[in-house]
């Protein structure tokens, strides 16, 4: 048999955590993607060789030893920050334990949020500390940046502007979260710069309503949600809009959908994890 070859890497996606069921799903779907792409990308770009007996061999010499390209293996874990019956750190922990026992000796941590707040500057430094206190040495564990920091992600956000957009002329709105710690929300109006859009806030200002007030005379505006998936908030958005196309009846307001675990998207991880 050909031996496999040792996992020396594991790699761990962190979100935010709901108690709503479907973020989960979502999250699960976007592992498994991202497990599907970083295996691809490992096998074009980094096989291992390894020398077996007979296997390929001249037919002549069957004890011969010839080398086989065999696929990397790639291993793909996902937790949550919040909403969970474990803190983060002890999540981390009981994942990783059982990894070294198979010469896991580095963990790449991508965090799956979109803007530099609370989380991202303050809590998950803290819980990946704590949990490397807790394996000691036994593996490494490496924060890669997070989500929405990604250059890659921008360009595929202005392709999701342009799914829903019908009209030339039509203008954008980036709908974010909205942070309170300096330094999150302009991150996103950075973005939304990249991407010719008005920015606007779910939970800070500007909202939805002063964005949709400061533009001019449009026919048509596309509103894009930036939120990792579908949930709670997602459902309250999509009421908004209803709400807003009866204010605003000669304008056509088109939503799009979260990012969400989209092929796309896990490519865009797994090249993040790669260069990581």
């Amino acid at each position: 048999m050909c031996p496999q070859p040792t996992l020396t890497t594991a790699h761990l996606l962190v979100a935010h955590g709901s108690r709503d069921p479907r973020p989960q799903i979502a999250l699960e779907r976007l592992t498994y993607l991202v497990g599907q792409n970083l295996a691809a990308l490992n096998a074009s770009t980094t096989p291992v060789v390894a020398s077996v007996k007979g296997i390929g061999a001249d037919p002549d010499h069957p004890g011969d030893r010839v080398a086989v390209l065999t696929k990397p293996p790639v291993s793909v874990f996902s937790a949550n920050l919040e909403c969970q019956s474990l803190p983060l750190h002890q999540q981390i922990s009981q994942l990783i334990r059982p990894l070294t026992a198979q010469g896991v000796t580095e963990v790449k941590i991508l965090p799956l949020f979109l803007s530099p707040g609370v989380h991202v500057c303050e809590d998950l430094p803290a819980e990946i500390q704590q949990a490397q206190r807790m394996l000691r040495s036994r593996c490494r564990l490496s924060g890669l940046p997070y989500l929405g920091s990604l250059p890659l992600l921008t360009p595929w956000l202005e392709q999701c502007f342009q799914q829903y957009q019908t009209q030339p002329q039509a203008q954008r709105i980036l709908l974010a979260h909205g942070s309170r710690r300096p330094g999150g929300n302009p991150a996103i109006a950075h973005v939304a710069q990249r991407l010719n859009a008005q920015f606007a806030f779910w939970k800070t200002e500007p909202s939805l309503d002063q964005a949709l007030s400061q533009l001019t005379s449009p026919d048509q505006v596309v509103i894009l949600p930036y939120f990792l998936f579908a949930g709670g908030i997602t459902d309250l958005i999509q009421t908004k809009i209803q709400q807003l196309q009866g204010e605003y009846p000669r304008l056509d307001l088109k939503l799009g959908e979260p990012l969400g675990p989209n092929p796309v998207l896990a490519r865009l991880i797994a090249e993040a994890f790669k260069q990581g």
